[in-house]
């Protein structure tokens, strides 16, 4: 304990000696400029997420950038807000923060047990387990979004794509930013970073810190407490050290602690799903603390005419500590505790050919050990309480490779392959219980791309996803202690394409996804033990699907963007003892239809005074929270906008978020009580202004 207690304190001490050494020199430089990327046409945007560099335009897999000039224009603060603008990607809070609702081509969340079905990177480290995805955008670069499977470079954790953060680099010059904000809920948020050298042109530091508190906003009728209360703090802190041209090492800490509210529900009768938005009425205020610490060091030699030496090591310890009302109503009848702890560290080689030639590849092996530990009780009054104490053990190995070949300057071919092993254990603490499982998957892709013209790319893809099986540890049903696999086969054919001169670009794809052992989850509630999710699998599904992206740009600093998602996702085959049951009915959590909107505009008013506009629409099409498709929820639509007036290094802002005040569910037990459902539900409308500044 004294050995994490001190690490999180030198974690802390980098991100506040930074900030202190570098202020007053920082204050005296130029102000920050734009970055080339942030000016970039969206075909001139250069792109990591298949761990070379490449043009966004010219890789044959569907892919979303948000640059760091959208983050801040845009008053995105987690990569849940990032995300918002993706089709056919719907990401929502669910329980807490670090317990996330998913909606991804077809595939879907599977609660605090299950994998998340997409892979989540930061700077070539893939993030374990949900808890990391709830940290704040800490000085962000670029997101890069990956649609598709993406498990030839990330494995068993991208079946449905991959989302790449790329964080600011260290520069040479000390540059900065502060602001701070205030929303209605009694919400503060303050957001700091600096960069700058140490040694100047061989190391460098940068070094960034989010924090907020907020009462929140859904009143809770049996609690003065609202359900949705919280208080954060993000950092990410990182050294750059280039001892020679050819040789890079880049030390990374992120660390996050925060005590929100969560596990809150509500109860719905069935009847009135669709038409009610209920609000909690719980005795006892749920709350989730939950602290996080990631450390990672990658290692880059450069081997001038062959190829980059890439050594990527990770250590990542996730803890959440949650306590709650068990029955859901005002009395006082029951609690419940959760603690999950997720330790894991891996280690990833690889060589990634120079890029010279037509012959583009990279090859290498990844080696990951996770430990879930997790604990449970359901505390009735009066009554006999019940506990869950258990240790999941998750090994796994992977060789891979992927290469492209330019047949000419317009025809390539690309050809990728994976395979994982995997080992797993589960022990019962209170009973002695041991499962172990082994699994074993290929994963593979294969594409042609074919340049018409400098502004038209077309592409066929064949990529296969998986997900690794697992345990269903409070499990009452030994037929439910385990679950399989699941695997995807896919095929897409997309366009890229530009016009007049990259005033207008416009992508689509369609695509077919073929299920087996498709995974999904039930949450029920069993007479004194409490409520509990079970990973189960559906024989076959399948999903159709096809999407597209327009962004123009018909005036100088005017940008209007816009995009479409549909997938179509049936069941095709249940389950073995019964695969007529449920035929072509909906998978549960899966929205159909998509589609975004956006706005961004810059005027110029003086010399050094700005007023930059943006706003966002999101629509969600109707969605089912059952496998017997009952629980409806209908069609939404969301609106958010951000006003800034910028003079100098100053700006200020109107913040305003949800603004069209829709409710919709974020998590879902559905029938958990019989004939009513327990349901959480996301924020109303807020706003509030912010003041910033950069140097």
């Amino acid at each position: 304990m004294k050995t994490r207690y001190m690490t999180a304190i030198s974690t802390k001490a980098l991100v506040c000696a930074g900030l202190v050494s570098g202020a007053f020199a920082a204050f005296s430089a130029p102000a920050m400029a734009q970055t080339a990327d942030e000016a970039s046409a969206p075909n001139e945007i250069t792109v990591t997420a298949r761990k070379r560099n490449e043009t966004a335009q010219t890789v044959a897999d569907p892919i979303s950038v948000v640059t760091a000039a959208k983050i801040g224009n845009a008053d995105l603060r987690t990569l849940q807000d990032a995300v918002r603008l993706t089709p056919n990607l719907v990401v929502l809070d669910g329980l807490y923060p670090g317990y996330k609702t998913v909606s991804f081509r077809g595939f879907t969340t599977l609660g605090r047990d299950g994998e998340f079905p997409f892979a989540t990177v930061v700077d070539g480290v893939v993030q374990p387990g949900q808890m990391f995805f709830q940290q704040d955008l800490v000085n962000v670069q670029q997101i890069e979004i990956l649609r598709g499977p993406q498990g030839t470079l990330y494995g068993g954790g991208a079946i449905a794509g991959a989302i790449n953060i790329v964080t600011r680099k260290p520069t040479n010059e000390y540059t900065g930013n502060a602001s701070f904000q205030y929303l209605n809920g009694d919400e503060k948020r303050g957001v700091v970073g600096l960069s700058g050298p140490v040694i100047k042109d061989k190391l460098y530091f940068s070094t960034g810190a989010s924090a907020y508190d907020t009462d929140g906003l859904i009143k809770n009728l049996a609690n003065p407490k609202n359900a949705d209360f919280g208080k954060g703090l993000t950092t990410r802190s990182s050294l750059l050290f280039t001892p020679t041209e050819d040789i890079t090492f880049a030390l990374s800490a992120s660390t996050t602690d925060s005590k929100t509210g969560g596990l809150w529900l509500a109860a719905v009768p069935d009847a009135d799903f669709k038409d009610v938005t209920p609000l909690p009425s719980e005795n006892q205020a749920g709350m989730v603390r939950s602290k996080l610490r990631a450390y990672s060091l990658k290692s880059d030699w450069a081997m001038p005419g062959f190829a980059t030496l890439t050594s990527v090591t990770a250590y990542s310890r996730g803890r959440e500590n949650t306590s709650a009302d068990a029955d859901y109503t005002a009395a006082d009848l029951a609690s419940q505790t959760v603690r999950f702890v997720d330790t894991t560290w891996s280690q990833e080689l690889r060589l990634t050919s120079d890029g010279s030639g037509p012959l583009k590849w990279n090859a290498g092996g990844y080696y990951q050990d996770e430990k879930r530990d997790y604990q449970s009780s359901y505390d009735p009054v009066g009554g006999t309480s019940s506990y869950n104490d258990n240790l999941r053990h998750y090994e796994t190995f992977a060789l891979f490779g992927q290469a492209s070949y330019e047949v000419t300057d317009k025809l390539e071919l690309t050809g990728g392959f994976r395979y994982d092993w995997e080992n797993q254990s589960y022990f019962d603490r209170l009973s002695g219980q041991i499962l172990k499982q082994k699994f074993s998957e290929p994963q593979g892709k294969a594409s042609v791309s074919y340049k018409w013209s400098p502004d038209l790319f077309t592409y066929a893809t064949y990529s296969r996803g998986y997900r690794k099986g697992g345990f269903n540890p409070s499990s009452s049903s030994e037929s439910l202690l385990t679950y399989n696999p699941e695997t995807a086969d896919n095929f897409e054919l997309g366009f890229k394409s530009n016009f007049g001169g990259s005033l207008v670009t416009l992508n689509g794809a369609a695509f077919y996804t073929n299920f087996k052992g498709q995974q999904f989850s039930t949450s029920r509630v069993i007479e004194n033990v409490g409520i509990f999710t079970a990973i189960s699998n559906i024989g076959k599904t399948q999903v159709m699907g096809a999407e597209a992206e327009l962004s123009v740009r018909p005036m100088h600093g005017l940008s209007l963007s816009g995009s479409l998602g549909y997938s179509d996702v049936k069941i095709k085959n249940f389950v073995p003892e019964n695969p007529d049951q449920y035929h072509d009915n909906v998978i549960p959590q899966i929205y159909r239809f998509t589609a975004q909107a956006g706005i961004d505009y810059e005027a110029e008013l003086t010399d050094d005074m700005t007023l930059t506009f943006h706003g966002d629409m999101s629509h969600r099409g109707n969605v089912y929270w059952d496998v017997q498709n009952a629980l409806e929820t209908g069609p939404k639509t969301f609106f958010n906008a951000k006003v800034t007036l910028q003079k100098g290094m100053w700006s200020l802002s109107a913040i305003g978020r949800n603004l069209s005040n829709e409710r919709t569910p974020m998590a879902v037990g559905p029938h958990a009580l019989g004939t009513t459902t327990l349901a959480s539900y996301n924020s109303p409308r807020q706003y509030g202004f912010e003041v910033g500044v950069k140097f």
